[in-house]
Order: structure tokens, then C-alpha cells, then sequence
């Protein structure tokens, strides 16, 4: 996927590389009683729904499969670990939480312009969004906007670098892009096999896109049941414009990403070839 010219990357912290297939391993020997539903555990968090969405994505809570794909659970001792840490639950609260356009330009004490331009080249990623009055309102997470400043305070005053002025003059918008490059990626990490993953990548991309890559209906029917959630949102044109990928480089990554995905599901379901003596020996 082509990058902005001054895109910046945060490193996924390592509790969400624990809620992959390791962890649930563990909670599979452990037991229906070593992990709680989603809901279970915000409570005992003393955390909204939402809010336990957000520490999830931001990999702050570590969650492992259910059996049912999608559906995540969360073990009993990631809980006892986050209750018992100090400062809970105002510690974990204040590192989840996220802010608007005008609430992160007074965080990094900058013009709501200036941070307009800077999502916009990309050098900020949204976490989450909700439509407005035919807008589109972003959400980003204060912690990551604390760090970009000590990274790069050279952003937040002076003129802009040349490959930004030039990104905005031509018209890009990154914050679209930047959503789907982090929410796919978690879903690919918490894919149970190779066909979710490719359903991760045939979500975002258009249906003539889906079917060119992918010839075969009954493949197609089977992305469409492991569609994977990417959001609650009523879905009109300005909510299509950030799930769905209109850009061609964008467009041709995740297609790569989705045969790809495929190849090895279709390996893995290949029949092995008998073992025959002459083989044995």
C-alpha cells in the first residue's frame, strides 16, 4: 500500500499480539471458565461497552477467540491483571480515551486548522468515527496525539514539509485510509485462519474488485458469511466512502492481501498424498 509521505506508525503494543492464537490455546485448556463474554468483562472493569471496544483496538486488553468467529472473550487473569495495576480504573480510562478534531488541536495546542491539515496528510490515525449531518466525525486516541508531539514537534509549528503541502494541494485525505489500514489489521490478527483473513480483505474492497480476484461464486458466498464487523454505523455514502476502498493502490494491496489469504486457505484444505511403503521407507 503506498504511504504518506510523512506517515506516522505507532508499534501495536504487545497485549494485542497476546490475543492471538497462543492465548487461545490457553483459554481452551483453561476452560469455559477462564474467559468472560465482552460484556462480563466491561463490567467488571468498570468500563462501558464502548469503551472496552476502544482498549481492545488500542491493544490495552488482551482477548482471545470464542469458537465463533469474530466474537472475542476475555481471560479472567487479563482482568485481575488491569484491576489490580494502580490507578485503575481512572489509569486505563485515561489511556483509552479519544478525542474529536477541536479536542486534539487543543491537546497539542495547535490551530484546529493545522490539525485538520496534519490528519489529512496522514501524519495522525483515527481510531473510530460516527457520521454527522452527512460528515464524517473522527475520533483519535489523545494518547498517541501526546506521543506524536514529543516525536515530532516540528509539525506543530513553521511551515508544513513540502510532501504535505504537496499531498493537501492535490487533494488527499488519509484519515479514511488510516481507519481501515488499523482496523483491518486487527481483525487480521484476530482471524482464526487463512478464509477469515481473506474475508477481512473482501470487506473493504469493492464487490467488482471481490469478484474479479475472486472467479469462483461458492468462494465469494463463503467471504460474504465471515464478513467481518467493521462497525455499527447506518450505512450511507459518507460511512461507504471510509469502509469501502476506492483508491487503485490501495485497491490492488488488498486484493494482493486477499489471494494471498486464499493461496493458503486452499493449501491448507488440499488433500495430502497417501503414504505409501516405498515413501515410509
Amino acid at each position: 500500500m503506498v504511504m504518506s509521505p510523512v506517515l506516522e506508525s505507532f508499534p501495536r503494543p504487545a497485549a494485542l499480539v497476546a490475543g492471538g492464537r497462543d492465548a487461545g490455546r490457553r483459554d481452551a485448556e483453561g476452560g469455559t471458565d477462564a474467559s468472560v463474554s465482552e460484556r462480563h468483562a466491561a463490567a467488571a472493569l468498570a468500563l462501558g461497552r464502548r469503551e472496552l471496544e476502544i482498549a481492545v483496538r488500542l491493544g490495552h486488553i488482551a482477548t482471545v477467540a470464542s469458537g465463533v468467529p469474530w466474537e472475542r472473550r476475555v481471560p479472567r487473569a487479563e482482568i485481575e491483571r488491569l484491576a489490580s495495576a494502580p490507578g485503575f480504573p481512572g489509569a486505563l480510562r485515561d489511556r483509552i480515551r479519544l478525542v474529536n478534531a477541536s479536542e486534539g488541536a487543543a491537546l497539542l495546542r495547535i490551530s484546529p486548522a493545522r490539525f485538520s491539515r496534519l490528519a489529512r496528510g496522514g501524519c495522525l490515525a483515527p481510531l473510530s468515527f460516527h457520521p454527522h449531518h452527512r460528515a464524517i466525525v473522527w475520533r483519535y486516541p489523545a494518547e498517541e496525539l501526546r506521543l506524536f508531539a514529543l516525536r515530532h514537534p516540528e509539525l506543530l509549528s513553521g511551515p508544513a514539509p513540502g510532501g504535505l503541502l504537496r499531498e493537501l494541494r492535490g487533494g488527499a485525505d488519509w484519515r479514511p485510509r488510516r481507519w481501515r489500514a488499523r482496523h483491518t489489521g486487527l481483525l487480521a490478527q484476530q482471524a482464526g485462519n487463512a478464509w477469515e483473513r481473506a474475508a477481512v480483505a473482501a470487506a473493504v474492497l469493492d464487490p467488482a474488485v471481490v469478484t474479479d480476484t475472486v472467479p469462483d461464486p461458492v468462494a465469494r458466498a463463503r467471504l460474504h458469511r465471515l464478513r467481518p464487523p467493521l462497525g455499527d454505523h447506518r450505512e450511507d455514502a459518507a460511512v461507504r466512502a471510509v469502509l469501502r476502498v476506492t483508491d487503485p493502490d490501495e485497491s490492488r494491496w488488498y486484493a494482493g492481501m486477499l489471494r494471498e489469504a486464499l493461496r493458503e486457505a486452499r493449501a491448507l484444505a488440499r488433500p495430502r498424498a497417501p503414504v505409501t511403503a516405498d515413501r515410509r521407507r
